[in-house]
């Protein structure tokens, strides 16, 4: 059962009309809350620095592997982007998705060349072919479902995981940005005008963003959104709540193509406490 609130926070949009949020009465199926931020379910869990040859390039990464290994399962794959100025290392101390994933999933943290990644390359960009280049070698020995794989990152992660979403049609189920925006600058266009990648193909999305985020500012995490609720068919004019206060997820999305944006109040340029419970919570009902 559904309650109709009309609220006017989408009303300060540039041009644009409001968002009826609809508040939902029982759970979210989309994005319930789920604790999940478990320090403890690291144990579970290992991490091995790889390098990897791309395109005559050396490349590294961490590898985040569950110490048991089930026979008869296949797992989720998710590949983490650190933002300018980090690396895989550094990004992984400070925010260990495996305290969400736990047991249940690998982890590829990539580490960008020179602290940062080329976004600006349309045809052939070296971060997407890494990023596959990556996928291929751990399913080599490991048991990963190339049905579930997904990205997220951090600031230009949190772009990258877009880029890599519109590059690469088929290629992820889902994607989380933190701090980020949507692809920009591509080959083609929408009918409305936003950038397309030859073949663009609708990808769940979720985008977290602070509040008071001076570096990346707000709009762009909700630009994204709305640009991938747009891509995937949702209806852009219609939202509804979800099991946190800080999130909204749009309405009518075709399924396993959910775009939802979470909007926190005291968060600067930096990854929200709760994004990687929310993210893989995100990733799984997808």
């Amino acid at each position: 059962m559904l309650l109709l609130a009309t609220l006017t926070a989408g009303a300060c949009r540039r041009g644009k009309a409001p968002v009826r949020v609809h508040t939902l009465e029982g759970e979210s199926e989309v994005l319930p809350r789920l604790s999940r931020d478990d320090a403890s379910s690291a144990t579970a869990t290992r991490t091995s620095a790889r390098t990897i040859d791309v395109g005559g390039k050396k490349r590294l990464y961490e590898l985040v592997e569950p110490i048991e290994i089930d026979p008869a399962r296949r797992y989720p794959l998710v590949l983490v982007f650190h933002g300018d100025g980090g690396g895989a290392t550094s990004f992984h101390r400070a925010w260990p998705f495996e305290h969400a994933t736990g047991k249940d999933a690998f982890l590829a943290y990539l580490d960008g060349i020179g602290a940062t990644w080329d976004l600006e390359t349309t045809k052939n960009n070296p971060e997407v072919a890494f990023s596959e280049a990556v996928v291929a070698e751990i399913e080599k020995s490991h048991p990963i479902d190339r049905s579930r794989l997904f990205a997220t990152g951090y600031s230009s992660g949190g772009f990258l995981a877009n880029v890599l979403a519109c590059h690469r049609p088929g290629m992820l189920r889902a994607i989380a940005s933190n701090a980020g925006g949507a692809p920009y600058n591509q080959l083609e266009k929408w009918g409305n005008g936003y950038p397309k990648c030859p073949g663009q193909e609708p990808v769940a999305m979720l985008a977290l963003h602070g509040e008071r985020d001076f570096g990346v500012t707000l709009d762009s995490g909700r630009f994204s959104a709305e640009y991938w609720a747009y891509v995937n068919g949702c209806k852009t004019d219609e939202m509804e709540t979800t099991g946190y206060a800080e999130c909204r997820t749009y309405r009518g999305c075709p399924a396993g193509k959910a775009v939802g944006f979470c909007s926190v109040p005291p968060l600067g340029h930096w990854v929200w406490s709760e994004a990687a419970e929310a993210s893989w919570t995100f990733f799984e009902r997808q």
